[in-house]
Parts: structure tokens; C-alpha cells; sequence
């Protein structure tokens, strides 16, 4: 069965504004802290409270989510980031900030997890894979506007259009699930057929989904960096607020892009091998080895474009192969977040400190190459395991 426009349009725009809410929210929260005069440390530590939450949180309610009605939990996490969105401006002082910073992370663990599991289940409306694809597409391109939009809307002597912004898309994305709700159609549950492959045993595809969630840890503490603590360092280095936008929307454009291609048929012949991953993780290491030494608009923008590339590979890989051949999907969804959420919590934390030492702001992307150089050693010692326990060379 083919879903109608419409019926896309309802099922999945509500990751595109969510993450269009929560990414204005953080992006400009950075360009705030500069106008506040507050350190990159103070900043990494709000996004580690926000993260904290969100990652403590996203396994327990996610489990949540499979013995409650799910649809709740989604109304109750669009209406919390809205009033976080509208409260922020009205703090001006630190501890305001850390009072309000741990209901953003509330809000999505009660949002992502659900969601997710939500979409999984819903097997009439077809494959995984085109699921996972069309989910991805949609809050990709979400969380590229936030940034974007946000770099185009903040002024000093204006800065709280994006958190009215965000408000405004929180309400909105309530709004499309009680649509959403009221115009659920009967699915088609018969079999479809599938173009995935055949699945390796179950220890096997245990131990790649591992692989996938160290990889996606390694990505996020990466891309947490980029996205809620270089607004702050390139505003400080003397780089417009504009260009900063215009370099988060080629990384999220080439994220978009390669979630489309990850969601054809072509791709499936993909799953389950280690080097695409870890070719791309390279990549992205020699990417953030050039933003480290390098400060050149036109060479940055090339290596956010590979950035792009090699954090849709993690993501996809991380989501696919804990919700495919699974029950208990708001579980396995609540993991997915959780390890996201950890790596975007170090990410911004350790980065934050690192960029206010010796070593100068451009050093949080020197740790972030660091750290998935690890990720990869780890990776490899994994998939030796299961080359031993399958015999293949």
C-alpha cells in the first residue's frame, strides 16, 4: 500500500518541526551566551543538562511508551518545548538558565523515543526501510533549518526571534499529530515485499548494531559540537552568524541526500559491512583535522559536506538495526537515543572546556577527530569477534 501525500505530510512532519524547534532553541541559545558575555564553558554545560536529561530519560520512557498510549507522550513533549521555548528569554542570569535548561532535555526524551517506536509500528504503511528513510528526510531537514533559519533571524539588539520561533513550531507540531490522530486511516497489514536482504544470525547482527551505536556516539559528540558550540566560537572568531547558518545547511543538505539514498533497495547490499562505516568515519577525521588548521570558508564548507555524509551512515545504521526484526521498538528506540544523547552530551561539554584553555578555539575539533579515531579501534575490535565467531575471513 502507497501512502497518500497527505497521509506522509501527517505521519512524518512532526520530526521536521520538532527538530526545527529544538535546534532554534540551541542554536541561538549559543548566539545568547556571546550577548550574555558567558563563557563556552557555561555553554557546553547547559547543552550537557539538556543532553543528560534526554539521555537518562530516553530509555525509561521509551519503555514507557510501550504500555501507555504513545500519542500522549508526544502531546505532553511538543507542550513542554514550547514553554521552554518562551520562558528562555525571560532569563538573563545563569542560574535562570540552569533551572529551565533540564525541561528541553525532558521534552524530547518524552518526544523521540515514542516517536520513533510509533513509526516503527506501523507496518501497513511500508517497509522499514522506507520508513526509516522517509523519517530520517524529514527531521533532517528539521534540524538543518533550525541553525539556519536561526543564523538569518538573530541580531544583538533582537535576539529572541528564534525561541518565539520555536514556541510557535512546538504548538504546531501538536497541532499535526491531533491531525494526524483524527485522520488515521485503516492499513493494509498483509506482507509486503521487502528488498532488504537476508539477515545474518542473531549474535551477529547484535554485534553490528554495536557497531552502528559506537560509531552514532562518536558522530554526536561530533555534530553536538558543530551544532550547539560553534555558533559560539565562529561568532567569536569574527565569522557572521549568516555564513555559520549557510555552513549548517550543507551539512544538514548532504545529510538529507545520502538518508535518501540509504533508503533504496541499492543500499541494503551495504548493510551489515563494516567498511562503509568506517570509511566514511575517516572522512570525517581528516574533515575535522582541516577545521582544526585550516580557516577557509570554501575548504570548511567541502568538509561539512563529508560530516554530513558520514553522520547519516551512523545514524541510519544505529536506527535500523535496533527497531528491524524487534518487539519491543520503544525500548530499542530509547537506547538509540540514549547513546546519541550521551555522545552530544560530552560533545559540547569537553569541547566547551578545550576551547576556553590554552589550546585555543579551534581545538574542540581536533578532540572531536580524536574521538572518532577511537570509535573506529573500537569498531574494529568488534568486528573481529564476529569474523572469529563466524569463521569468515
Amino acid at each position: 500500500m502507497h501512502l497518500k501525500p497527505t497521509r506522509i505530510f501527517l505521519v512524518y512532519f512532526p520530526a521536521l518541526l520538532i527538530d526545527f524547534a529544538f535546534s532554534s532553541v540551541l542554536t541561538n541559545s549559543a548566539f545568547y551566551s556571546s550577548y550574555l558575555s558567558l563563557s563556552s564553558t557555561f555553554l557546553g554545560i547547559l547543552v550537557a543538562i539538556v543532553t543528560a536529561f534526554y539521555a537518562f530519560l530516553a530509555i525509561p520512557l521509551g519503555k514507557l511508551s510501550d504500555r501507555i498510549d504513545r500519542t500522549l507522550m508526544l502531546y505532553a513533549g511538543c507542550i513542554l518545548i514550547s514553554i521552554v521555548s518562551i520562558v528562555i528569554p525571560l532569563c538573563y542570569k545563569k542560574i535562570h538558565l540552569l533551572m529551565i535548561f533540564p525541561f528541553l532535555g525532558i521534552s524530547l526524551a518524552l518526544f523521540w523515543p515514542t516517536y520513533e517506536a510509533w513509526l516503527a509500528e506501523r507496518e501497513g504503511e511500508g517497509t522499514l526501510l522506507h520508513r526509516v528513510m522517509l523519517f530520517n528526510l524529514f527531521w533532517s531537514i528539521g534540524i538543518t533549518m533550525g541553525p539556519t533559519v536561526s543564523g538569518y533571524l538573530y541580531q544583538d539588539d533582537a535576539p529572541f526571534r528564534p525561541f518565539y520561533l520555536a514556541c510557535v513550531l512546538g504548538l504546531l507540531t501538536l497541532t499535526v499529530l491531533l491531525l494526524s490522530k483524527s485522520s488515521q486511516e485503516q492499513v493494509d497489514t498483509e506482507p509486503q515485499q521487502s528488498t532488504q536482504t537476508l539477515f545474518p544470525p542473531p549474535e551477529v547482527r547484535r554485534r553490528y548494531l554495536n557497531i552502528a551505536r559506537c560509531a552514532n556516539f562518536a558522530s554526536y559528540f561530533a555534530l553536538a559540537v558543530l551544532r550547539w558550540l560553534a555558533p559560539k566560537l565562529t561568532k567569536e572568531m569574527g565569522i557572521p552568524t549568516v555564513v555559520f547558518g549557510n555552513l549548517m545547511l550543507t551539512l544538514g543538505s548532504f545529510q538529507t541526500l545520502t538518508f535518501l539514498f540509504l533508503g533504496t533497495g541499492y543500499s541494503t547490499r551495504w548493510h551489515y559491512r563494516l567498511s562503509p562505516m568506517v570509511i566514511t568515519q575517516v572522512l570525517a577525521i581528516l574533515s575535522f583535522v582541516v577545521l582544526w588548521r585550516v580557516q577557509h570558508m570554501f575548504i570548511w564548507f567541502i568538509a561539512f559536506v563529508i560530516i554530513g555524509i558520514s553522520v547519516a551512515f551512523s545514524y541510519f545504521g544505529s536506527l535500523y538495526y535496533g527497531l528491524d526484526q524487534h518487539t519491543d521498538k520503544g525500548n530499542k528506540s530509547g537506547w538509540h537515543e540514549a547513546v546519541l544523547g550521551f555522545g552530544s552530551l560530552l560533545g559540547p561539554l569537553i569541547c566547551g572546556i578545550a576551547a576556553d584553555s590554552e589550546f585555543g578555539m579551534q581545538s574542540p575539533y581536533l578532540v572531536c577527530a580524536v574521538v572518532i579515531l577511537v570509535a573506529i579501534f573500537v569498531e574494529v575490535i568488534i568486528a573481529s569477534k564476529i569474523r572469529s565467531a563466524t569463521d569468515v575471513p
